[in-house]
């Protein structure tokens, strides 16, 4: 998930700090009301004393809604523009568009994200539903319930028993253990839910038809059976509960839109995981935006030659459009399908992150946020005639004297082009230093570095490092072949294309080739671990959250899909087996003599702890200076905001003893 920040106004310039991390804010989740006249959206910041975040709503150009006390998301409008809906602690809340400063009330019946019908009759949405008949619970003896209650353990006998975030699940396989979500109506006044899906499943993605008279959603069919990866089918429903699959066919389906007239229904659209690995290919599947008529038909594929990864499609009024955002080489932006011609152009401009839009299309309006290296998030709207001419919506002027970040690209040993960004420390000067610098892996491998604003990277070039951060083969926004480039081989093209970003930095800036360190999360902590043991021309590196057991972590993290397709198979199988062993950083151990920080969540369920400590065990044992910091009930992302604090500051404090 992509987290855009930016500083409040200060009284005076000076470099980024450490503690201005405390001072930090997003703005996200734009809703335009149907009238074009307001966008409402969330501002959220860190509340230091209580170590926790919290996201305000708020209307652009009025005050935020103060008497909602409670942190808030997913903010939307009504159809017709008289109801303001948020959800907060679980629970949806209303406020009357006319009296936003009013205090917020609840639709009797309503128990989930409201969906609005687009005549104003209905509420669609979906709970989860525990099967009417329960299981009889055998009968026990008092020594039964006694010895029950004594065991502070778990007991499971299913595949899918962790997931990072959300620790020890209940049985997937047993509907009254995982309740399904199935769909419901409301009447708009409330009053008495109409479930319309008995599928035993989760429905998700919700779309009313432009009638009102059914939906369109997808369903997992094969939800129970934990040997079958995701493979979602698009379906339909009346408002009497009859259901229509669309689709069977072995492929994952998502984010259905109607079209105008009520025909056509596009979605997102790929291969399942279980067809990638049953057919042994070499890279996993595209994803592209396809139709299909509303009531059943053949499939039209509108991206077969946009190489990149659709967002979620929307119709324009005519239903000769479709809209949806997508990443593309390091920048942000809206894109326009033509469906007859099946040609996508590029909407809004500039080598830049925009996300989050929101699409008025009867006022031609938009609504996005969008920042740059130099240029923290912001809120803005722009006419979708003229997108050049956007408002800017929210201010948030700072006068820190950040470091110049500047997009560079080179070519890596095969001739690859490869896109890398370079922030310099404020007062980098061309015939000065020369500097140290760090190399920043980013996480995935399947994500990238983008044109926008990072805190950690401004606060390390405040320090006076050069920051060197470049989107590697497996990075996404630069199409199929070069997403799945390391399919098979983590490790090989992708460390090629980093250390040719090393050499075409030291060639062209004030770097110190002596004083230089690397590091990464996630994936980036396995390239981290990776590139230490191919080259020694680190002084120092820190390792987040870094895979460096390929066969240990197949089973011991929560997703075994990504090492038995990227890895050509599971730990037992010849192929698998021998290319997790090759692409182990654990195996390199003995060329390591790089010092290494390793940081690590305790209570991570991706690539847990254990990972980290094979490589931190490895090293004590030959003498390598290591360091390990754990953080107690962390899990792989979302760390709370002392822990991260904490985090940057002893990040600080290695570089500074290596490197400075």
């Amino acid at each position: 998930m992509r987290l855009l920040l930016f500083l409040p106004f200060l009284a005076q310039a000076q470099t980024v700090t450490l503690a201005d991390y405390y001072k930090l804010e997003t703005v996200s989740a734009p809703a335009i009301s149907p009238d074009g006249k307001r966008i409402a959206y969330l501002r959220t910041r860190v509340v230091e004393a209580e170590n926790r975040r919290h996201s305000q709503l708020c209307i652009a150009g009025a005050n935020c809604l103060d008497q909602i006390k409670a942190s808030g998301a997913n903010p939307i409008w009504s159809p017709d523009g008289t109801l303001f809906a948020y959800t907060s602690a679980g629970k949806t809340w209303f406020l009357k568009a006319d009296a936003l400063d009013a205090e917020p009330f609840q639709i009797n019946g309503l128990d989930g994200a409201p969906v609005f019908s687009p005549d104003n009759r209905w509420i669609a949405f979906t709970r989860r539903t525990p099967p009417e008949k329960a299981k009889p619970i055998p009968a026990a003896t008092d020594f039964d319930r006694l010895t029950a209650q004594r065991f502070k353990g778990k007991i499971y006998d299913w595949m899918n028993f962790r997931f990072d975030g959300r620790g020890y699940l209940p049985d997937p396989r047993d509907p009254a253990a995982t309740p399904p979500l199935e769909l419901y109506i409301l009447p708009r006044e409330g009053g008495k839910a109409k479930p319309i899906t008995h599928l035993g499943v989760d429905v998700q993605g919700i779309a009313w038809s432009p009638d009102s008279k059914s939906l369109a959603f997808v369903a997992n069919i094969s939800q129970r059976d934990e040997h079958i990866y995701e493979r979602a089918d698009l379906h339909t429903v009346t408002l009497d509960g009859q259901v229509t699959r669309l689709t069977d066919d072995n492929h994952n389906a998502s984010a259905p839109a109607w079209s105008p007239d009520g025909k056509t229904i596009a979605f997102l659209r790929e291969q399942s995981l279980n067809l990638v690995l049953a057919n042994k290919q070499r890279q996993g599947s595209p994803l592209d935006v396809y139709t299909i008529p509303a009531a059943g038909g053949p499939l039209t594929n509108l991206t077969a030659t946009w190489d990149d990864l659709p967002g979620k499609p929307q119709w324009d009024p005519t239903g000769k459009t479709i809209y949806f955002e997508a990443d593309l080489r390091g920048a942000g932006h809206l894109f326009a399908l033509d469906v007859a011609t099946k040609r996508v152009s590029q909407v809004t401009s500039g080598d830049r992150l925009l996300s989050g839009f929101h699409l008025n299309l009867q006022t031609g309006l938009i609504a996005y946020t969008a920042t740059e290296p130099n240029s923290p998030v912001t809120l803005y709207s722009a006419s979708l005639a003229a997108p050049a001419r956007e408002i800017k919506l929210t201010v948030s002027p700072n006068t820190f004297t950040l470091g110049k970040t500047e997009h560079i690209n080179f070519d890596s040993k095969d001739g690859t082009s490869i896109d890398a960004w370079v922030t310099l420390p404020p007062n980098y000067s061309a015939q000065g230093g020369p500097y140290p610098m760090i190399l920043e892996t980013h996480g995935g491998p399947h994500g990238a570095y983008s044109s926008s604003f990072a805190f950690p990277h401004q606060l390390l070039a405040a320090q006076g490092y050069i920051v060197l951060f470049a989107n590697p083969r497996a990075s996404t926004g630069y199409g199929e072949k070069f997403r799945w480039g390391t399919w098979g081989a983590w490790g090989d093209k992708d460390f090629e294309d980093v250390m040719a970003g090393v050499d075409h930095a030291i060639k062209h800036y004030r770097v110190d080739p002596a004083r230089m360190g690397v590091t990464g999360y996630s994936y980036g902590g396995f390239l981290t671990n990776w590139i230490i043991g191919h080259t020694t021309r680190f002084k120092a590196a820190i390792t987040g959250a870094g895979p460096t057991n390929w066969i240990s972590n197949y089973g011991t993290g929560d997703i075994p899909r990504t090492k038995e397709s990227e890895f050509l198979g599971p730990p037992w199988d010849p192929t698998g087996n021998a290319t997790m062993i090759k692409y182990s950083p654990i195996a390199y151990a003995a060329k390591i003599v790089t010092p290494v920080l390793f940081i690590h969540g305790e209570s991570d369920l991706r690539v847990p702890i254990a990972q980290a400590e094979e490589l931190y065990t490895a090293l004590q044992k030959r003498k390598i200076p290591a360091k390990f910091i754990r953080y107690p009930n962390s899990y792989h992302g979302n760390w709370a905001p002392w822990d991260t604090v904490h985090r940057y500051q002893q990040e600080l404090l290695w570089w500074k003893q290596y490197l400075q």
